[in-house]
């Protein structure tokens, strides 16, 4: 769990709690998106992410977790059957299939998806949205400030900022949200159910993706 679940429940309004409960999925969502520790399995990975969604779920009602549960259960059956013929994966390999080895089925750069291209006007404009808001990237996250992981940090913070009482946070999650990962979230969603034909475990992404969307309100289809 976030930082964010160390603040005193009692001293925050409903609307607080529920941003804060937002702030930790976005968390544990953008956690889901970076590179798995190297020896651990799936089956390793899936147990705590489905145990803090579990913990988060009667805070966030309305929002089915099912979908990313279902997914991660098939993906285990899957590694374990694989476990017993003596050829399972680690997850890292399996995440690096997707969204490292070259030429990646799947990218994490969301300026690919808006404007064709790395390192574009977007990215540029996602990282003036870090500033002004006096966030800085992580110096041990070593990729382009467009990663999905790295945006769905900033959100995070933006919306503990507003559980905290910042009057302006809320509506600068809800800006960049419009503006980049609305715009964004449908083809990444789209990339890993293409990938899935060659690599299940790109589902378990498309469930996350769509559980991110969910909890952002993305309006489209």
């Amino acid at each position: 769990m976030s930082e964010a679940a160390a603040l005193a429940p009692g001293v925050l309004s409903s609307e607080g709690e529920a941003q804060l409960q937002r702030a930790d999925l976005l968390y544990c969502l953008a956690q889901a998106f970076l590179p798995p520790p190297d020896t651990w399995s799936i089956c390793d990975w899936a147990q705590p992410l489905v145990d803090d969604l579990a913990e988060m779920a009667p805070g966030l009602p309305g929002l089915d977790m099912e979908g990313v549960k279902s997914a991660l259960a098939t993906e285990c059956a899957r590694w374990a059957a694989n476990a017993r013929a003596g050829d399972a994966d680690t997850w890292l390999v399996e995440y690096s299939r997707l969204f490292l080895v070259p030429p990646v089925p799947v990218t994490l750069n969301a300026g690919v998806y808006l404007e064709g291209a790395l390192g574009g006007n977007s990215t540029q404009m996602m990282l003036a949205c870090y500033e002004m808001a006096g966030v800085k990237p992580d110096e041990r996250f070593h990729d382009l400030p467009d990663h999905v992981a790295m945006q769905l940090e900033f959100l995070a913070r933006l919306y503990e900022s507003a559980a905290r009482g910042d009057p302006d946070a809320q509506g600068m999650a809800e800006e960049f949200a419009t503006e980049f990962v609305h715009a964004w979230g449908g083809p990444l969603d789209r990339a890993c159910h293409k990938a899935s034909t060659r690599f299940p475990a790109a589902l378990v992404f498309a469930a996350l993706v769509r559980l991110m969307r969910h909890a952002l309100a993305d309006p489209a289809p």
